[in-house]
């Protein structure tokens, strides 16, 4: 028997994991389950579509024609799998290997998921098994695994018949009905999902060229190649020409295909077209990409790589050979001529069209007589302006981090004399560095403030250009939104809201809503009680308004400390004076709020006998238990070291900003009346819609409900506490004595007015204060 294709006379070759198997696996069980998912949501429609099938078919194939083609087809299949085996066996056993485990492991599922359909019955059962016979799913599904592990359709003198054996099969057994549609399509994901995934796990032969037989072919081709070696990463070999110049050949097959992608794929979608121009998905693409890249640079007279051949070696790879340039890498000891270079270089490759993208200390070159580029493999022939921006920030960012800021743009100044230095400084942000991994970003991140500064000076501004597709913020609200109208609706569910809204009393409402802007007033004294400044009480209403749209996304308090703790440093309080009055201000909150507690249950009757001091075994239990954890901690050597770097200075700084706060009993009083005009604002918006419904509730009674349940939302991982403020709200007005049918309407109306209602508001306030720098 001959030997297989592309085999003769070679050493078997090492087998590797293709990315591309992997990732089509993925897509392959994504899809799998889109039809699952289909079946079940819309059973009607699957039972429909699969009777009217199997009619259409039972009245246009004549079913002795159908028996015919389908014992002929079962033979040909029979005997293509031990044709296949003895081949695989001979030539391949490591296929084999994964042949029969593909289709162990896919029947294996097929007897798996029949069963559970069978017992549950439901519209997935229907649209997979309705009036076919079940093992024929099973066997089927592990031959097209079986083919799909082997890597049969690769060999060109095998791809014709096992595609032809597929579809005969499955055309068969749809015309005799052993197959519904929706089978059809299950068994061609799964079988196909599965045998990637074997292939993947397992590893297949790989097809790259030996490195003799890569030498070889250059030198026949005219690249006198002195020596060839492998360079670890499986797709690049290192070498040298024969008269020393070092080169780097880059290869691209069926071993090569995918890897990356994914990595590429996000990078286009977290940053817009103009500034990733358009990204190559492919290794042949890119490797294609590089070389128009170098005639580029060439042609502009920049130190870059250059192109010595791009061919294909049959069967399928693509060779790319180029000459690397000498130089040394750029380090924090190059001359600022060399640095200046550097720049000259970076604008003639900018002027022949070609962006870098990937402008790294180890991509740079310096040398005695010249600079420039140790690699071209981002590089992007054709970029547009925003692209060659991007350039000049990551150069920048990497000289910044060598040499200093101010050396790096007195280079940039010097070599590339920009037209409109506002426009780089614009685009210095740390997705400008997204390519380089998210560790280089926060990294670089106070280097690209230096630089920024440098450019524009410290008073001047150049508002940063947009360069993300989407910010995590925006994400993040969208997602909090989408929950939080997913619980509002599933509260209206359970009351008659119309029947509430027409007893409704509107001028109560309206109380209630006054009573919700009064919060907003208290919040802002209680802040600018403990700040070491004058803040204005009217633009701290707003402030604190735009923290209603912002608590949508994080817990409540959270929410409150991070829109505090950025208005303070946009007013110029330091670092330590913002942390000390968020946290004095959120102490006397919680001080406060546990007095009133105490107050209102003296005041109510239960006495000063009903409050037990001695606490519970449990709560002895549970605070030993944080004291050991937080012991166990401090006791290993890098969590002291973070909290002595990142927690102690900060403490440190704020323990006497914090005594001196407390010491001003002025402040400390103003403090306390913001606190408690924000408690009485909750308090009579709840009363006037507990009103408007006609309850009449008892008024202290109802301060301690919502003392508890405001307590209860602010520890609640909800966006503003949804959830847990009502339940805690409805059960405590129920157990004062206020029936349900009222109190579950008053609470929705309650939170109408405090939570959503401020939303819509939060957020124009929340865009206006942005725009005025506020925030």
């Amino acid at each position: 028997m001959q030997q297989p294709e592309g085999q003769a006379g070679q050493a078997p070759r090492d087998r590797v994991r293709r990315p591309a198997d992997l990732l089509t696996a993925l897509v392959a069980l994504g899809a799998l389950g889109v039809l699952l998912g289909f079946a079940h949501g819309l059973p009607t429609g699957t039972r429909e579509l699969t009777v009217d099938v199997a009619t259409w078919l039972h009245h246009h194939v004549p079913r002795v024609l159908a028996f015919f083609l389908a014992a002929v087809v079962d033979l040909g299949c029979s005997l293509l799998v031990v044709v296949s085996v003895v081949f695989l066996l001979r030539y391949a056993p490591r296929d084999a290997l994964n042949a029969v485990v593909s289709f162990a492991l896919a029947s294996g599922s097929g007897v798996g998921c029949v069963a559970a359909w069978q017992a549950r019955r439901g519209g997935v059962a229907i649209a997979m098994l309705k009036g076919t016979n079940a093992t024929v799913l099973v066997v089927t599904v592990g031959f097209l695994a079986f083919l799909t592990g082997s890597d049969l359709l690769r060999r060109p003198r095998w791809t014709r018949r096992c595609l032809l054996a597929a579809g005969a099969l499955l055309l068969t057994e749809l015309a005799l009905n052993d197959l519904t549609t929706f089978a059809v399509i299950g068994v061609i994901l799964g079988g196909w999902a599965i045998g990637l995934a074997v292939r993947w796990a397992l590893g297949v032969a790989s097809v790259r060229p030996t490195v003799a037989r890569i030498a070889a072919w250059l030198k026949a081709s005219g690249v006198e190649i002195g020596e060839l070696a492998e360079s670890g990463d499986g797709r690049r070999l290192a070498g040298a020409l024969a008269n020393g110049t070092k080169t780097v050949v880059s290869l691209a097959n069926r071993d090569s295909r995918g890897s990356g992608v994914v990595r590429r794929l996000w990078y286009s979608v977290r940053v817009s077209g103009a500034a990733t121009g358009a990204e190559a998905l492919s290794l042949r693409s890119q490797l294609e990409r590089q070389a128009l890249s170098s005639y580029g640079a060439a042609a502009a007279g920049v130190v870059a790589p250059q192109v010595l051949l791009l061919a294909e070696l049959p069967p399928e790879t693509l060779v790319l050979a180029m000459s690397c340039p000498d130089g040394c890498p750029l380090d924090e000891h190059a001359a600022p001529e060399a640095r200046v270079a550097l720049f000259r270089s970076l604008k003639l490759l900018h002027r022949a069209g070609v962006a870098h993208r990937d402008l790294r200390a180890e991509n740079l070159l310096v040398g005695p007589d010249s600079a420039g580029f140790a690699s071209l493999e981002r590089a992007l022939a054709g970029s547009g302006e925003v692209v060659r921006r991007l350039d000049v920030a990551q150069l920048l960012t990497t000289m910044g981090r060598l040499a200093g800021a101010s050396e790096a743009v007195k280079a940039f100044r010097e070599g590339y004399q920009p037209d409109d230095e506002e426009a780089v400084a614009a685009i210095l942000q740390p997705v400008a560095l997204a390519t380089w991994g998210w560790s280089a970003m926060r990294a670089a991140r106070g280097c690209l403030g230096e630089v920024r500064r440098e450019l524009v000076g410290p008073d001047g501004s150049a508002p940063p250009m947009r360069l993300e597709r989407f910010r995590w913020r925006t994400v993040l609200t969208a997602v909090a939104v989408t929950l939080a109208a997913y619980v509002l609706v599933g509260q209206l569910s359970k009351v008659n809201l119309v029947g509430a809204l027409s007893r409704m009393d509107p001028w109560w409402f309206l109380v209630a809503v006054l009573g919700s802007a009064i919060t907003y007033l208290g919040a802002a004294l209680n802040l600018a009680a403990f700040v070491p400044k004058r803040l204005s009480i009217v633009r701290g209403f707003f402030v604190q308004l735009s923290s209603a749209f912002v608590g949508i996304a994080m817990p409540p308090t959270v929410g409150h400390v991070a829109v505090n703790g950025r208005y303070l440093r946009r007013q110029g309080v330091s670092e330590g004076a913002v942390a000390a009055a968020v946290a004095v201000s959120q102490i006397v909150n919680v001080v406060t709020t546990v007095a009133l507690l105490l107050v209102v249950g003296l005041l109510t009757g239960s006495g000063v006998s009903r409050f037990k001091v001695a606490p519970s075994a449990d709560l002895l239990i549970g605070i030993g238990c944080i004291v050991v954890v937080v012991a166990a901690l401090l006791a290993v050597p890098l969590t002291r070291r973070a909290m002595a770097v990142h927690v102690w200075p900060h403490v440190r700084d704020a323990v006497p900003r914090l005594l001196a706060a407390i010491s001003q009993p002025v402040r400390l009083l103003l403090g306390i009346a913001g606190n408690l005009l924000l408690t009485v604002g909750y308090v009579v918006a709840l009363l006037a819609t507990l009103q408007s419904i006609g309850a009449h509730p008892p008024i202290l009674a109802t301060v301690a409900v919502y003392l508890v349940a405001n307590t209860v939302g602010s520890v609640a991982p909800t966006p503003g506490g949804l959830g847990a403020v009502e339940a805690a709200l409805s059960a405590g007005l129920t157990a004062v004595g206020i029936p349900a049918h009222e109190a579950v309407p008053a609470v929705l109306l309650f939170r109408a007015a405090t939570f959503w209602l401020p939303i819509p508001a939060g957020w124009l306030s929340f865009v206006l204060l942005q725009r005025r720098g506020t925030l």
